[in-house]
């Protein structure tokens, strides 16, 4: 099991891994040690970077026929049929995908799918210890069609970036929203992590606090390129689970120590939250909005840390938003429960054309003064029922 580690609506795009079709393998009744699943949702125009993933994954660590831990893939990759594949090598070395469930076309944002594949899981390969990794679009706890769909103000160009980040999208339109995707995950998981953009928000982190020990994910957008999967899946099966190592090795292939080997657009963040500590934060921020409320109409939101671009205003930095209207007293006591909550964090000095000048590891939004269609939605979010930030 993982030990504790010092103690976005999600606009993900989902397989529909169980339309009940096709071949499916039985159990065989074993008990395993760590099962991992990779949950690859690329029916779309991220679907070159998945299969580039694929085959990096290929090449790192995998699982030997004869390991009690098990890697599995979903993948449901734009000109293929959709398949869930136990991938490890064989006595000769040689990487092996044995199909577990193999399916026709389906959609890829059904929240019973994602049950369906998960409950799957459960029941063929019983095991100590869960472990899920979501790539795809997404855009945080935004509720379907809102990011992207209107340019706001003072963003009248197209995105340069547009091709290179996994900033949204969808499979034929459908997309699945933060409360479905909580409601998707049928027991709890040793962890989450989010190959995917904007998850690494307080809604996000505080609506799956009860389905995960730890979450990891990343405030600002992700490079479509991801994570490097030749690299991070060894530390998933240490003895116990290395998530700091796989949020470093992530990081520092975007930010290399050496300057010399520095990519081209140098742009990450990546944050690990323990979900235990997410309730007293909460509280904390309860409290100081209570207190403060006056204050909230008064900040000036674009004087706050951003983590989005092109005038999408629905992510900012928690902390610094925090000190815009707390008192010093109650800054000491949120920052202890920020420190508690937010175990690991990274960024570096831009993400792209945004420079990361404070960083908590968090994102929150901060609502208009006049109430819109964001801050509607907002008050259905678990966070906000709790904290009363849109009252």
């Amino acid at each position: 099991m993982i030990d504790r580690i010092g103690k976005g609506m999600l606009l993900m795009l989902i397989p529909i891994l169980f339309v009940f079709s096709s071949c499916e393998k039985i159990g065989i009744g074993r008990e395993y040690d760590k099962v991992v699943l990779l949950y690859i949702a690329a029916n779309n125009n991220l679907n070159s970077y998945a299969l580039e993933n694929v085959e990096s994954l290929k090449s790192g660590y995998i699982p030997s026929v004869k390991d009690k831990n098990i890697l599995l893939v979903y993948k449901h990759i734009s000109g293929f049929k959709p398949e869930l594949v136990r991938m490890f090598k064989d006595q000769s070395g040689n990487v092996v995908e044995d199909v577990v469930a193999a399916y026709e076309d389906h959609n890829s944002a059904s929240p019973e799918t994602l049950k369906g594949v998960l409950n799957k899981m459960k029941t063929i390969f019983p095991s100590d210890e869960y472990g899920l990794i979501l790539w795809s679009h997404a855009s945080g706890w935004l509720p379907k069609g809102m990011y992207g769909s209107a340019k706001a103000p003072g963003a009248r160009f197209d995105d340069p970036f547009a091709s290179i980040v996994k900033s949204f999208g969808e499979d034929r339109g459908a997309e699945m929203e933060i409360a479905q995707l909580k409601g998707a995950i049928p027991f709890k998981l040793d962890y989450i992590i989010f190959d995917c953009c904007f998850m690494g928000g307080i809604e996000v982190a505080y609506e799956l606090r009860k389905k995960a020990d730890f979450i990891m994910a990343a405030p600002t957008e992700i490079l479509a390129t991801g994570f490097p999967y030749d690299k991070v899946i060894r530390p998933l099966f240490k003895f116990h689970t290395d998530l700091p190592e796989v949020a470093n090795i992530y990081f520092n292939e975007y930010a290399p120590e050496d300057p010399a080997n520095a990519t081209v657009y140098n742009s990450a963040t990546i944050a690990i939250y323990d979900t235990d500590e997410l309730e007293e934060l909460a509280t904390v921020c309860e409290e100081i909005f209570a207190t403060n409320r006056s204050k909230l109409p008064l900040v000036d939101r674009y004087s706050v840390q951003p983590y989005f671009r092109l005038g999408q205003d629905y992510f900012f930095d928690l902390e610094d938003f925090i000190s815009k209207i707390a008192s010093p007293s109650e800054m000491v006591r949120f920052k202890e429960c920020l420190d508690d909550a937010v175990t690991e964090k990274w960024a570096t000095k831009k993400f792209l054309d945004i420079p990361i000048d404070k960083y908590s590891g968090l994102s929150v939004y901060i609502p208009r003064v006049t109430e819109g269609n964001a801050e509607v939605f907002y008050k259905t979010l678990e966070w906000n029922q709790k904290t009363k930030l849109v009252n």
